[in-house]
Formats: structure tokens, C-alpha cells, sequence
């Protein structure tokens, strides 16, 4: 594949795709921005916000759901196709579809999140354009929602809620989580916080990593596993945790067999991508009291209709992809693209360049 080049002289003119009300401190937005303009005199920022949605963006995540999305996509106003007309690089969570034709000088997409398979729809392979993710920016915000999740579900918390509502003076128990054993499907930056934090407890960490082989290890994680043993591995886990982005590879693995192969009476979490789970099985293991719990921040449909299953499935706890900070993930975000826009307009290799 041919990449689009950095233009060598003129103006380089970038755009912030995303509403700029996101980023909580309007003041430090504009600093940012002053910081971006200050690195190069050639550079032009435009903020002219591009945004789909959620359902939308989860459409064009999915493997079926592209055409559908193209249906839907909002047409371009006059401000955003001229934008788009000029634009070299661009700090994005949507594009729209045939994105190499509607920006005819984008050579850099600098991606908001971890996930950019909704990104990867609007064609930039095929365009030779760049893609940057933003994993670990909010992973810390996201790692400590992920432990409240376990706390509250091994502690009995909402029973002790519920008793408390109900004026009810009756004592409830709760196992030590200290000598468990917890699992982390996926090993990026979330479930590396995760494992950082786990050490406090006195639990033992598993980890499936695509890349791991024979021997290898990784920080705070006391077995590796490739994925190709992922059953292996949720077989002795109390506890499952899963963080992952969506690709081929994840979509639907968390099937009925995967469910049947974890430890009867375990609890698992999802904070990455709803795809990676079959949830008609995830609702059987529930009901079959084969899972104990489950608590899920995403879901295979945002946002989750209301006459979806999930909601009353037994022992499981939702959250509504807000697991994370913005307060903390846009100043992250923007570092992150700070830096990316001097080595874009350097010409170097950009950080968290990935493979579309």
C-alpha cells in the first residue's frame, strides 16, 4: 500500500472532527490547539465536528452492519465538506464512508479511541491513509471502574443496598477476593492497568495474548497464555475480565463453549468491544447459574434497546459505555496527538500507528 504523502511545503492543515464541548475545560482546549499551531508555521487547525453516534458507529463496527450504516450516514453540510476538501490529517472518532475520495489530501487519521474498526469502514486501506489509536489513554479511569465492578459483586454490595432500602438489619457475608484467581482476555492498555492493580489484592493474574508464546511474560501477570489456549485458561479462573478491540479475530469469541468452559460459579466483565460476546449464551450461563455474575460497559448494540434481553438478565450488572474519564481521556488524547502532529509533520513514524 502507498501512503499519502506529508505535504512538503504550503499549509498542512489539520482538523478536530470531534465536538469541541467534549473536552470538559474549554480553556485548556484552547491551549491545546495554540500548543498544536505552535509546533509548525505551516499548520492550520479547524475544528468543524463530524459525529455519527453511537448506533451508527456500532453499525459500521460490525461485519454486517456497513451497508446499513451507509444508509443512515448524515449527508455533509457545506462547512464539513470543506473542511474535509483541505484537510491533511484529522483528530477523529467518525469519517465519512469513501473518506479517500471526500478528503482528497487525507494522509493521517489520529483516532480517538482504542477501537477504529468504525474508522476502518470509511476506507482508509484502500486510500493509503495513516491510522493512529489512542489505547491507554483512559485506561487507568476504565482499570478502576473494572475493579469496583469485582469488589461490589464479591463484597455483595448491591445486596447490602437492597437491604438497607428495605430497613432490613440482616448481616451479609462475602468471600475474600485474596487468593483467587483472575483471567484477562487481551492484554493491552486497560487489563495492564488492571493487572497493576490486582497486585493489591493478592490474587493470581492469568493473561491470553494474541502474541504470546512459549516463555513469555509480561508485568504484573503471573501466566501468559497465546489465545489458542484461552480455554485453558478461563477453566481456573474465579474471575474474567475482558478487553479487546474488535476485530475478526474477537468477534462472537465469547461464545456458548467459551461461557461452558469457565469455572462454574465464576463472574466475568466486559469493557472493551460488546461484539466479543454471543449474548444469548452470556444470558444461558447467567440463568443456568453457571456464571454467578456478569457486568458488561458495552453491549453488541449502543444504545441497547429497551426491549433487549440483557437488561433483565439475572445477576448482571450494566453500565453504558461510560466506564471511562472524560475529564482525564481528552488531555491524554491530546498529547498523544501532539506529538503524533510533530512527527507527522517531521515525517517519522507515528506513535500507535496501526494496520487497517
Amino acid at each position: 500500500m502507498t501512503l499519502r504523502p506529508v505535504p512538503a511545503d504550503g499549509p498542512i492543515v489539520l482538523g478536530v472532527l470531534y465536538p469541541r464541548q467534549w473536552f470538559a475545560d474549554q480553556t485548556a482546549f484552547d491551549t491545546s490547539i495554540d500548543a498544536v499551531r505552535a509546533l509548525d508555521p505551516r499548520l492550520e487547525v479547524m475544528v468543524v465536528p463530524y459525529d455519527e453516534g453511537q448506533h451508527l458507529r456500532t453499525l459500521r463496527g460490525s461485519s454486517d452492519g456497513a451497508e446499513q450504516a451507509r444508509a443512515e450516514a448524515p449527508t455533509l453540510t457545506d462547512e464539513q465538506r470543506a473542511m474535509f476538501g483541505r484537510v491533511h490529517g484529522v483528530l477523529a472518532l467518525d469519517l465519512p464512508f469513501d473518506v479517500g475520495h471526500v478528503a482528497p489530501n487525507l494522509a493521517w487519521v489520529q483516532g480517538i479511541g482504542a477501537g477504529y474498526a468504525q474508522l476502518e469502514s470509511a476506507g482508509l486501506a484502500g486510500a493509503g491513509i495513516r491510522l493512529t489509536n489512542a489505547a491507554g489513554v483512559n485506561s487507568v479511569a476504565i482499570a478502576e471502574f473494572v475493579i469496583g465492578r469485582i469488589l461490589e459483586e464479591r463484597k455483595g454490595f448491591p445486596e447490602l443496598r437492597a437491604r438497607q432500602q428495605q430497613h432490613r438489619w440482616e448481616p451479609v457475608y462475602a468471600p475474600e477476593l485474596a487468593g483467587t484467581t483472575v483471567g484477562l482476555i487481551g492484554l493491552g492498555a486497560i487489563n495492564a492497568a488492571v493487572a497493576h492493580r490486582l497486585q493489591a489484592f493478592d490474587v493470581h493474574v492469568l493473561a491470553s495474548r494474541r502474541s504470546a508464546r512459549p516463555g513469555d511474560g509480561a508485568p504484573d501477570v503471573d501466566e501468559l497464555f497465546p489465545s489458542a489456549e484461552l480455554h485453558d485458561m478461563l477453566a481456573r479462573c474465579d474471575t474474567v475480565i475482558a478487553a479487546v478491540p474488535e476485530t475478526p479475530d474477537t468477534v462472537g469469541l465469547m461464545d456458548a463453549t467459551a461461557f461452558a468452559a469457565m469455572t462454574p460459579g465464576s463472574f466475568f466483565v466486559n469493557v472493551g468491544r460488546g461484539t466479543l460476546v454471543d449474548e444469548p449464551a452470556l444470558i444461558d450461563a447467567l440463568q443456568s447459574g453457571h456464571l454467578r455474575g456478569a457486568a458488561l460497559d458495552v453491549a453488541s448494540l449502543e444504545p441497547l434497546p429497551p426491549d433487549h434481553p440483557l437488561w433483565d438478565a439475572p445477576n448482571l450488572s450494566l453500565s453504558y459505555h461510560c466506564s471511562s474519564d472524560p475529564v482525564a481521556l481528552f488531555p491524554n488524547l491530546h498529547r498523544l496527538w501532539l506529538e503524533n502532529v510533530r512527527r507527522f509533520v517531521a515525517d517519522e513514524p507515528l506513535l500507535q500507528q496501526v494496520s487497517p
